[in-house]
């Protein structure tokens, strides 16, 4: 195995080790293993599967921002797969070089507007590091609160040049 993917699978083991131990109570509505098996045959040759990010989302009166963080490399494009469960309200996605806490020389390198359709995305990095992908979540269609659930699957394709 050669070294950058090793360092890719080890960085790939710990977030989702450290989203498993922080949100261990957080999604007893959130059917993640259902949701990535409707999912999961969208990652298909040359994608390789990499990795999955839980949120649950709530709707209610104001829109919120919740961010998720990822690693990715240079010289590798992802496909990123937006999985959903229960709502329909539309979820747009950002990528960040920075947090949302970060007020100076923060970056948007992505939008969903630049998606293959609404539910997936190729995404190359600039360099290799930290990128945080914010879901801005609208109010509640209806006005009723609920929540939801997205499973975002990251794949990735190594680039051979």
């Amino acid at each position: 195995m050669n070294n950058k993917l090793f360092v890719h699978t080890i960085a790939s083991i710990l977030l989702v080790g450290i989203l498993a131990l922080s949100t261990k109570n957080g999604f007893a509505q959130c059917n993640a293993k259902q949701i990535m098996k409707g999912c999961k045959p969208n990652v298909h040759a040359p994608y390789k599967y990499d990795s999955y990010v839980i949120s649950e989302l709530k709707f209610d009166k104001k829109p919120k921002i919740v961010e998720v963080v990822f690693t990715a490399f240079e010289g590798q494009k992802y496909k990123l797969i937006f999985c959903t469960n229960g709502f329909e309200e539309p979820v747009k996605l950002d990528i960040y070089n920075k947090n949302k806490a970060t007020k100076t020389n923060r970056k948007k390198v992505y939008d969903n507007s630049q998606g293959i359709d609404n539910n997936f995305w190729t995404f190359e990095p600039p360099k290799s590091g930290n990128y945080f992908i914010d879901y801005e979540v609208p109010a509640s269609a209806d006005g009723t609160p609920k929540s939801g659930c997205i499973v975002l699957l990251i794949s990735y394709v190594e680039d051979k040049k």
